[in-house]
């Protein structure tokens, strides 16, 4: 037999050379923080405690553990310690001088032993005979290594810290002894010391969340001391579902946050409102603050062709660390003016120090039309016998015979046997995706970086809809002295959106497909397009409208952030930064010759827009402690200028399709317009706490905009916030429980939705007087504008219980918003129609409860997040306190109901007799079989004034629930959103349940059409040319309530012994779907989708593409 000596297997000697480096920068790293941690000072107040406790409170306040054994301190030893800024070697001496105990510093560890003992050494003899060694490696929960977690034998001494790998070895163990490890952040294990064993520990996230650090406006902040409504998402890859958009990683996960999405179109708008809608026309969408810099929301299309682009989609998740959402006015005020709707912080990753991390991220998957056989339409032969009949009834309405003027004949199916054509077919696709992106990231005590890149190509289930996106990322601080720190974070991106059409030519793209006749065909034997709008088609033929037709918006979007802080020790600090947010867009929509728009050679237009975003700001932070109380305290300026120009170019007549440029164009329109806008802010906000039992916060700040005249240009928003950490108190001590009453109070503004000149009279050129050119008055000015301000309320409840594995939080709130804006429509003598005013107010009122639980039986662990929240709106007075404002054509304003109540007429049923009818209606035309409509005002006349408020697209209640279900390195995460009570207005449906219109129509109403008495009282007759029956009604207010499947995901994270000889650190793959199943009444696609996100007409489906259903693989990868 052949013998092998035992050899290591060779590693690159890069890869060896690099570890090195990196450990020795690690080394230095460690013993500088160390070094730096040893001056820091600390003061305490302490009279007549026992030793323990007094133990426990450094503990707290410092940071650092203590370690010796049972017996080596006396318990019942009582201490008084009164230290003001000493280091923690002179706290130490101080605590130990009048006892009979010494210590030792070891990185973050305090070892005690009795002074006769030799020092760091308190083993028995008989303890020292038998030892073993103890030997693993420590990760957390996405299979990263811990550096410097701490490996202690229980009841001893003796400990390590794992090294750059997560590794340790512990010697001189006793058997069978408990090994403790533990680091910050995270929930102590132990394990029982073995021979010849090696342990492999993964540690758990703390959840104690009154320990958890918040993102607040202008600073951070223990959960403890937080006394207002902020909720905070984590952005963990290893539990985050993967998505587009940042928006939608909160819809469901935050209570009291929703996102309404345009379609389920590629980079489709969305719009997300939170605790409700609380404005009617000055924008009901909340803050945006990336790192610091609140960010505009222009991010559309520019022309009337195609959708709207969210802002956030310009994104890449993969860089976001958290998400908060300040929901109140006590956490919002500090954004004053802009902060009526909530904010939303994001804040994205940055090195950690003492570690090197390389990411990379890499999914691919493919989409579904969901449900696309959902709607069924008649098919030709059950079509034309529908159609057929309401000649027939037209005719004998009006006596026409055959050989009269007006007499109309059956049609027939011009194609005879050939089969139906499918249109949704021609026009969808199976989408595909792919995202990768990669970062590097790591830090030293002085020095921190992040460095991010992601590349990103979609393609979505409509045909032609296809988006690419790239960005690039780099965040670098510095601190090149203990008082001095710079830093910037930059962020490029560049967004290319092949966009389908939108709502012009008279439909949606699947509106032009799905309600052609079920014969119709979009090509013609010699292969010419069928014409719509003609005898030929009805609608455009969407084939010949997306071959013909290059669309697509191009965008390009820069955010930098520049700082310089002086620090005062750990209390003072004085930051100014200089932030900018550019945003360029490009729309360019060709029509050749063969498309409708484009008929006569072809039509090209162009149209850009720049945005530049500029912000100045100096922030002071002051933090402090005395005897019991610990003050913080916030002061700061800002200024902010926006500019925007805007270029537009329309073109027609070219020579060539080959020369699609507009220099070459015939006819040439063209336009520009630009517009600035700036505000002046200063704020001041400031917490004091005692005994973090009782805290409170005041916030004030000054806004002056120039979007209203200068007697109305400042608003002042305040805040008061009170805490009251009940688990402090002494009645609480030995409870298993953590408790926190916040209440608060708070005014907010919104200037939002409002034009930059609203307060002026504003003039337009292009006018002609008897072939003179002049200018004239195009809007009115209103100097009385003023701010819309919000009074809010909050209660709340924070509670932990079981050491951290339930977690829950009970908010009620009340929001009183006064002032409203809106256009208010004017007589349209005065050359004007309608002029921009303050209106009247609206109350918002609602509860939000959240509980997170984290339970493990054994390796196994269910984590679970289960939210819910009300909202109730209510428009509390109007200018007309009685008549309802109309805004739009089944929608209104009236005191008493709700902002999203539907103003329509009401259906009582089907005339089955003649008799029935009031003459006013029989005299034009109405007949048995047609819809009977409630005469509200009993004249038997229906028009406006019988129609009414009724539903609602506001829901009942609304929320989610995510389960993670982990079994070693199996995870399984199951989320469900879900929403009750809200309305969803079926406009589709008016188009497909008519008859005599030479469009598809629903099988359901071609096969149950009223005959005759008795036949129905739910469907009307089939009539050429209805008039009657289609009206904005209930009959298209369906119920939108769903329970749906939002992701389902299986990830499996890969041994270390398996991953490690390949140089990695960590290793997830994973599969997810999306969009599964839905559970859902409503007769459409999907009832989460807007025609229009002015959450004044949301929750109208006009055939919107829906939410796609989504199958991906993905890896994570660490190294």
């Amino acid at each position: 037999m052949k013998s092998f000596k035992y050899y290591k297997e060779k590693k690159p000697l890069l890869t060896i050379n690099l570890k090195i480096f990196t450990f020795f920068i690690a080394f230095l790293i460690f013993t500088g923080v160390h070094a730096r941690e040893y001056q820091a000072t600390y003061s305490f107040d302490i009279k007549n405690e026992s030793i323990t406790k007094v133990i426990e409170k450094i503990q707290k306040e410092t940071g650092y553990i203590f370690f010796y054994y049972n017996g080596v301190i006396d318990p019942d030893l009582k201490i008084n310690l009164k230290t003001n800024n000493l280091s923690l070697s002179q706290t130490l001496d101080r605590l130990f001088a009048s006892t009979n105990n010494g210590y030792r510093l070891s990185g973050r560890q305090i070892f005690v032993f009795r002074k006769n003992e030799e020092k760091g050494n308190s083993i028995a003899p008989q303890q020292q005979t038998r030892k073993v060694t103890v030997k693993g490696t420590v990760t957390d929960d996405s299979g990263l290594s811990v550096i410097g977690a701490s490996i202690v034998e229980k009841g001893t001494t003796n400990g390590t810290v794992t090294n750059i790998d997560g590794q340790f070895t512990l010697g001189n163990v006793a058997p069978g002894a408990t090994v403790t490890i533990s680091y910050i952040g995270f929930t102590t294990q132990t394990i029982i010391a073995k021979e010849n064993e090696t342990y492999n520990i993964r540690l758990k996230e703390d959840p104690k969340t009154m320990d958890e650090i918040v993102v607040i406006g202008y600073g951070t902040q223990r959960r403890s001391l937080v006394t207002s409504a902020i909720s905070k998402l984590t952005i963990d890859e290893s539990t985050t579902r993967q998505v587009a958009s940042p928006s939608q990683l909160l819809n469901g996960r935050i209570a009291g946050v929703t996102t309404f999405t345009g379609s389920g179109n590629v980079g489709s708008g969305e719009r997300m409102s939170v605790r409700g809608m609380a404005s009617i026309s000055a924008g009901n969408e909340p803050l945006y603050v990336i790192d610091g810099v609140p960010i505009t929301n222009d991010s559309g299309n520019l022309f009337n062709f195609g959708e709207t682009m969210s802002s956030l989609a310009t994104l890449n998740t993969s860089d976001i660390e958290s998400i908060e959402v300040l929901k109140d006015a006590a956490s919002a005020a500090i954004y004053g003016s802009r902060a009526t709707n909530g904010v939303i912080v994001i804040t994205t990753k940055s090195g950690k120090e003492g570690r090197s991390d390389v990411q990379v991220n890499v999914s691919t998957g493919f989409s579904k039309f969901p449900n696309i056989g959902k709607i069924k339409l008649a098919d030709s032969e059950l079509y034309i016998k529908d159609y057929n009949a309401g000649i027939d009834n037209y005719n004998k309405q009006y006596g026409y015979s055959v050989g009269s003027s007006g007499y109309k004949t059956h049609i027939s199916n011009p194609f005879g046997d050939l089969p139906d054509t499918d249109w949704m077919d021609l026009i969808t696709q199976t989408g595909t995706m792919f995202n990768m992106d990669a970062s590097f990231s790591g830090g030293t005590k002085k020095t921190k970086y992040y460095i991010g890149a992601n590349y990103n190509t979609t393609e979505g289930i409509i045909v032609n809809n296809k988006m690419n996106k790239v960005n690039l990322k780099a965040k670098v601080s510095h601190e090149f002295t203990p008082w001095l720190e710079v830093g910037t974070n930059n962020s490029a991106n560049y967004t290319k959106n092949f966009q389908v059409p939108g709502a012009e030519l008279g439909s949606t793209v699947i509106g032009r497909a799905i309600e052609q006749r079920p014969f119709d065909r979009p090509y013609k034997p010699n292969g010419d397009y069928y014409v719509g709008g003609t005898d030929e088609l009805t609608r455009h033929n969407i084939v010949q409208i997306m071959n013909e037709q290059d669309v697509y918006l191009e965008n390009f979007r820069f955010l930098g952030n520049y700082y310089a802080m002086l620090k005062y020790k750990d209390k003072l600090s004085w930051k100014y930064s200089f932030s900018a947010d550019v945003n360029y867009t490009y729309d360019y929509t060709y029509y050749n010759e063969n498309h409708p728009y484009g008929m006569g050679n072809g039509r090209l237009i162009d149209q850009n827009r720049l945005i530049k975003n500029f912000i100045s700001e100096n922030v002071i932070n002051y933090n402090d402690k005395f005897k019991d109380f610990s003050l913080s305290a916030t002061l700061g300026h800002s200024f902010q200028k926006v500019t925007n120009r805007n270029a537009q170019v329309d073109g027609r007549g070219f020579p060539s399709p080959s020369f699609n440029v507009n220099s070459v164009a015939s006819e040439i329109l063209g336009s520009t317009s630009m517009g600035v806008y700036a505000m002046e802010s200063y704020f001041g906000r400031a917490t004091l706490s005692y005994l973090d039992r009782y805290i409170l916060t005041g916030t004030l700040r000054g806004d002056g905009s120039s979007k209203f005249a200068k007697d109305q240009r400042w608003g002042w928003f305040p805040s008061l916030s009170l805490g009251w950490n009940i688990s402090n108190e002494k009645f609480m001590e030995g409870r298993d429980a953590e408790i926190k009453f916040r209440a608060s109070y708070g005014k907010t503004g919104n200037q939002g939705g409002i034009g930059r000149y609203d307060y002026q009279a504003l003039m337009m050129g292009g006018y002609n007087y008897r072939g003179n050119s002049g200018i004239a008055v195009s809007s009115f000015g209103n100097s009385e504008l003023t701010w819309e301000t919000a009074d809010q309320y909050d209660i709340g409840f924070d509670v932990t219980l079981l050491k951290g594995k339930v977690n829950i939080m009970l908010d009620a709130y009340q929001k009183n918003t006064k002032d409203l804006l809106y256009s208010m429509p004017i007589q349209a003598t005065s050359g004007v129609t309608s002029i921009m005013s303050n209106i009247g107010s609206m109350r918002n009122r609602g509860l939000e409860f959240t509980i997170n639980t984290h339970f493990t039986f054994g390796k196994f662990e269910w984590l679970s997040q289960f939210n819910i929240a009300t909202n109730k709106n209510k428009i509390t007075s109007l200018i007309d306190e009685t008549t309802p404002i109309s805004i739009g054509s089944n929608r209104a304003l009236k005191v008493g109901e709700e902002m999203g109540a539907y103003y329509i007429f009401e259906m009582e049923g089907i005339y089955q007799y003649d008799g029935e009818i009031p003459k006013e209606q029989y005299d034009i035309g109405i007949r048995a079989g047609d819809v009977k409509w409630k005469d509200v005002d009993g004249n038997g006349i229906i028009n406006d004034n019988d129609r009414v408020m009724m539903g609602s697209s506001n829901p009942d209640f609304y929320g989610g629930w995510n389960n993670t279900f982990r079994y070693k390195g199996l995870q399984l995460d199951v989320f469900f959103t879900y929403m009750y009570g809200n309305d969803v207005y079926a406009q589709w449906m008016t188009t497909v349940a008519r008859a005599g219109y030479r469009m598809a129509k629903l099988k359901e109403y071609a096969e149950n059409a009223w005959t005759g008495p008795g036949s129905t009282n739910t469907y009307s007759r089939s009539m050429e040319g209805d008039v009657n029956n289609n009206r904005n009604s209930d009959r298209w207010l369906k119920d939108g309530s769903f329970i749906r499947l939002r992701t389902l995901t299986l990830g499996y994270n890969l041994p270390k012994k398996i991953i490690e000889p390949i140089g990695l650190k960590g290793l997830r793959v994973y599969c997810q779907a999306d969009n599964l199943f839905l559970l859902t009444k409503y007769p459409g696609w999907d009832p989460e989708i807007s025609n229009n996100l002015d959450p004044r007409f949301v929750g109208v489906d006009n055939w919107n593409v829906p939410q796609p259903r989504t199958f991906m693989i993905g890896a994570n990868i660490s190294f």
